[in-house]
């Protein structure tokens, strides 16, 4: 399986999937023109690496996966797309592996706050929500 690197752009986030170090990272402005086209390519990757893991269910237990949110802005549509991605690394969660999801926001007054704590609400899964310094 081959790592996922996007390059971000003043739209769209900079995409990390580095399999071996077991770490995805979203970060900066998520608000692509076409959310569908971006995130599918995303989410294809994770869920692949997903059900590989999944096969492999003797291992899951020993698998420490790291997932990063550090986005300035996030659009609805995104907002659905990275909730599918904390849903796919939710497949092995329950299955017992570890899941640390970090998610970064600026202070307690931003919007990222509380989508973040939107998401961990409707996902199930708890973050630790970290402010940037």
């Amino acid at each position: 399986m081959e790592n996922l690197y996007i390059e971000p752009t003043e739209i769209s986030p900079k995409v990390i999937f580095d399999i071996k170090n077991k770490r995805f990272e979203l970060s900066g402005i998520s608000r692509p023109e076409d959310v569908v086209a971006f995130y599918e390519s995303v989410i294809f990757k994770i869920e692949k690496y997903i059900l590989h893991v999944l096969k492999n269910e003797n291992t899951i237990k020993n698998i420490s996966f790291n997932l990063v949110f550090d986005l300035n802005y996030i659009n609805s549509a995104s907002s659905k797309y990275i909730l599918q991605i904390l849903d796919l690394f939710k497949r092995i969660l329950v299955k017992g592996a570890k899941i640390n999801c970090s998610w970064y926001y600026q202070d307690a007054d931003d919007q990222i706050l509380e989508d973040g704590e939107d998401l961990s609400d409707v996902i199930k899964m708890d973050f630790n929500f970290l402010e940037r310094k």
